[in-house]
């Protein structure tokens, strides 16, 4: 008897590692198949738009996985990487900061898991606005290959946000290098603003920034404006018009930004005709309310208000426009006799001017943001040249 129990004690020593191997596997599966079951979940909530119960049902799997040792060495790193990802996510950046620095100096990481912590951590550093220890981060990782570009695509975020246009002008002419571009209008109007922050430099060295703008981007209206100015203020009045005019062609959409410019040129010349004529071509190629206006103004000066309101009438069957409607009501008030016609004109004036008051001139092409004077940088979606003038 006691022989026979000597024999099966190693069967039962069998039985019971293979009882327990089966079910560690079973925990296991299960495990895997409550993690599956919530990742699903996860995803459901973000496909329906709520972040924050994805957001939070990831952390609580990942926290999960740590404390119960389910994270295998090797994703140690990435899980702790999206744990921070994901409490900056959801605004907690004190705590995505501690995770990331914890990481950048861990000695149990890689060189370049230790690059990926340090790209998070400067994320951190952008999202609190600490932008000098996400500057000294990010030109760190210029130096890497496979992070340059996106160091250098924040490095000119930064620059742009503290206006530092020198620095701006030079990461941008970097980024150029790595992603060329055939119209440049980040670049272009990097060189503008740098232009635009000098003050005690020469005319020549603002007019070659200029120069290297319209290189990049010759479709660049504010070079051409700034150009036109420095001609303005050397009384070359002529080289101004030329440079002026060329706007119709280099960008339509922006002509009516510099007509009175191009009208107080042409009469510093005495050449007011030749003002009339460009308007008359330019009417011609664009449908722009300010081209029809300043027509219509130079046809009063000319042959008198009756010429003027009728050019306006003309305009207005081709096609509506509320504040060509507004000149032309002026018109007609002139032109009525005193009475309740006339009181109803007036009241119809002011109505139309309060409408014209309320409308937005500008508005970005991409994303709809919206304002009253022109912004060669849109305030709502960060993109340049977007902001176009609206027919009202």
């Amino acid at each position: 008897m006691l022989e026979l129990l000597f024999l099966l004690l190693p069967i039962a020593a069998a039985y019971g590692w293979y009882m327990g191997q089966r079910s560690a596997k079973k925990d296991q599966e299960d495990m895997s198949n409550k993690l599956s079951r919530d990742y699903v979940t996860g995803v459901n909530f973000l496909l329906s738009n709520q972040t924050d119960k994805a957001v939070d049902l990831f952390l609580d799997m990942l926290q999960k996985q740590e404390t119960e040792n389910e994270i295998e060495s090797h994703s140690q790193f990435e899980a702790e990487l999206t744990l921070g990802n994901l409490f900056r996510s959801r605004g907690e950046v004190d705590r995505a900061l501690r995770i990331h620095q914890a990481l950048d100096r861990s000695p149990n990481y890689s060189f370049e898991q230790k690059l990926l912590a340090k790209q998070q951590l400067a994320r951190d550093f952008m999202t609190v606005g600490f932008f000098d220890r996400a500057e000294s981060l990010y030109i760190l990782l210029v130096d890497e290959p496979e992070f340059a570009e996106n160091a250098l695509q924040q490095l000119l975020l930064i620059y742009q946000k503290t206006k530092e246009w020198k620095k701006t002008v030079n990461i941008a002419e970097k980024l150029a290098k790595i992603r060329p571009l055939e119209n440049n209008v980040e670049l272009a109007q990097c060189y503008c603003e740098y232009a635009e922050s000098l003050s005690g430099e020469s005319a020549v060295e603002k007019r070659n920034i200029l120069q290297n703008a319209l290189r990049v981007s010759s479709r660049c209206v504010r070079a051409s404006i700034l150009l036109a100015d420095l001609d303005i203020s050397e009384k070359n009045y002529q080289k101004a018009i030329s440079i002026l005019e060329n706007v119709l062609y280099q960008n339509s959409d922006y002509i009516g930004e510099v007509l009175s410019v191009l009208k107080s040129c042409y009469k510093a010349l005495n050449q007011l005709d030749s003002f009339e004529l460009f308007l008359i071509r330019a009417e011609q190629t664009v449908k722009n309310d300010e081209v029809d206006l300043s027509l219509a103004k130079l046809i009063e000066e000319k042959d008198g208000k009756s010429a003027a309101q009728a050019k306006l009438y003309q305009q207005l069957t081709k096609k509506p426009s509320t504040l060509i409607f507004y000149h032309f009501i002026q018109y007609q008030i002139d032109d009525a006799e005193e009475g309740r016609g006339k009181e109803s004109l007036i009241l119809l004036h002011k109505m139309v001017g309060e409408r014209i008051k309320q409308s937005a001139a500008y508005r970005c092409s991409n994303c709809g943001y919206q304002v009253h004077k022109l912004l060669w940088n849109c305030p709502s979606c960060r993109h340049w040249e977007t902001i176009k003038p609206l027919s009202i």
